[in-house]
């Protein structure tokens, strides 16, 4: 799938809602022979306020203690159980079975929670999955939470216009995304503002040319 059809599948799916407000939602490809996991962006000012929750917290994975954006890592485990049984579920039948590919997918705020998903399909299966945003915030602190993090993933690909303010989100030094990508016109301050504009123009099949 296109990057632009992706972003269009991600926005426009239905999702569940669990949890503190995420909205996810598992999808079987048949066609791509792909099985996705997606997770959406913010709809409300209750996610609004996880994105702002920046100061990190330890995130501990038995002998890792991973270093996580607040916000993001207390809404990702508010339903990280529920959202794992049926991803695990699905990739095993079609992961093991028919040989499907496992991509975990995000928009803007739901980025942020597919990194964090990704770590823990692999923590819970030793399989790892290719991630794929779409102006993703950074939800990662710290050179060894990323590098444990990228440990787990096939591949990022992580896509950011360049004047969407969204990705540039934690605005301090030592957060991170796996694998930016930068696309778009050239950078404007100005357009920084206009969040309705670039935050939303991921659908245009210009911007990766």
């Amino acid at each position: 799938m296109k990057p632009w059809d992706l972003w269009n599948e991600i926005y426009n799916a239905q999702y569940t809602v669990s949890g503190d407000g995420v909205d996810w939602t598992v999808k079987v490809y048949d066609d791509e022979k792909t099985v996705r996991l997606l997770f959406q962006g913010s709809n409300d000012s209750h996610d609004w306020k996880n994105n702002f929750n920046f100061p990190v917290r330890p995130y501990k994975k038995q002998q890792n203690t991973l270093w996580i954006a607040s916000g993001w890592a207390k809404a990702y485990t508010s339903c990280n159980d529920i959202i794992m049984q049926k991803f695990i579920e699905t990739a095993d039948e079609y992961y093991i079975k028919k040989k499907y590919s496992v991509e975990i997918c995000g928009y803007s705020y739901g980025g942020a929670l597919a990194l964090l998903a990704a770590e823990d399909f692999y923590f819970r299966t030793q399989k790892k999955a290719a991630v794929i945003t779409f102006g993703a915030p950074k939800p990662l602190f710290g050179k060894k939470t990323f590098n444990y993090v990228k440990s787990c993933v096939t591949s990022a690909m992580q896509y950011a216009h360049v004047n969407d303010i969204i990705p540039r989100l934690v605005p301090f030094y030592g957060y991170r995304v796996l694998n930016k990508i930068k696309i778009g016109d050239k950078f404007c301050v100005f357009k920084l503002f206009n969040v309705n504009k670039y935050h939303l123009s991921y659908g245009d099949p210009s911007l990766y040319v």
